[in-house]
């Protein structure tokens, strides 16, 4: 089976030149935490996620990707709820991913299982054109397995 087969019923777009705070609005209705960054031709050129927004919350010098642990105090909250509240004017260029992990409509559905086992979700799914057609997330990709099985019985 093709990945397309697994993409969310409702994925959400937003555009590069969009707000923080729009993207925050949207994400929220439509009860999801990602959003496709699109150009006015619909092809994908990034990412907005939870995940994206809240690294750009991080101080500089708290963000360590060796492992470091640092012990940061409770009083460290409201700096960081007050950088939410300033990230929310930039736009979504300013803290998109640019590189999102990508599969084509037509990769078989097992290099989809693959990669979010090994790198965490969303997928964004694209045409041979780089035009976004949807996300695979975790629970989208298990429903399309699960209907798979109810089909084949």
């Amino acid at each position: 089976m093709p990945c397309h087969t697994a993409i969310t019923k409702k994925s959400v777009t937003v555009t590069a030149e969009d707000t923080v705070a729009h993207a925050l609005a949207l994400t929220k209705k439509n009860q999801s935490s990602n959003a496709a960054v699109i150009d006015e031709d619909g092809k994908l050129i990034g990412l907005f996620s939870n995940k994206v927004l809240l690294k750009n919350l991080i101080p500089i010098s708290v963000a360590m990707s060796d492992g470091v642990q640092i012990d940061v105090k409770v009083t460290a909250a409201p700096g960081v709820a007050k950088r939410l509240n300033n990230v929310k004017a930039h736009t979504i260029a300013q803290v998109m991913d640019r590189k999102p992990l990508t599969v084509n409509t037509d990769t078989p559905i097992w290099e989809a299982v693959s990669l979010l086992v090994k790198n965490g979700g969303p997928l964004c799914v694209v045409d041979s054109g780089e035009k976004f057609f949807g996300f695979i997330t975790y629970r989208s990709l298990l429903e399309d397995l699960e209907n798979m099985q109810t089909t084949d019985s």
